[in-house]
């Protein structure tokens, strides 16, 4: 079980100065989590040791040499694991990276595609993770309240 101070923190709309943004296709602008900001979020709402990431897979979709440059593809399948809950997210992403160097392009890939799924799985836990986000980029709270409430310190004694 969550304290009613970790619900309370999950139901929160997320602080515009976490956000990052980069442009995307059609020269959209696309608004989003940087990984390590998820990992410093999940120490600080449920603490050290308290939460888990474990890669189930990481499979290569691709590797071409184009001329020097290496263009490489991992799909990589992540599970998020909250330990006061019980609770796992498991999600997929796919990661590219074209550099000069073999080895340097498949690590990037496979950080990028990591990273990516762990941010969907941490999204399972509301808008202090992204959740938001997906509504066109918006920060106010899609989530402002559960019908689960959180433990009661006082009703357990």
């Amino acid at each position: 079980m969550i304290s009613q101070q970790q619900h309370d923190i999950l139901l929160k709309g997320i602080k515009p100065t976490r956000i990052a943004k980069r442009q995307g296709g059609g020269g959209k602008s696309l608004s989003y989590l940087e990984a390590w900001d998820v990992k410093a979020h999940l120490i600080r709402i449920f603490g050290f040791g308290e939460w888990s990431w474990d890669v189930l897979s990481a499979e290569l979709m691709f590797d071409v040499d184009n001329g020097g440059k290496y263009n490489v593809g991992y799909k990589v399948i992540g599970q998020l694991r909250i330990h006061a809950t019980g609770a796992t997210y498991t999600e997929a992403a796919v990661g590219s990276s074209t550099l000069g160097q073999r080895g340097e392009a498949h690590d990037m890939a496979v950080k990028t595609a990591e990273s990516d799924a762990l941010k969907r799985a941490a999204i399972n836990l509301g808008d202090q993770f992204g959740l938001s986000l997906y509504n066109n980029g918006a920060v106010a709270p899609v989530v402002v309240k559960t019908l689960v409430e959180a433990e009661n310190p006082d009703e357990s004694e």
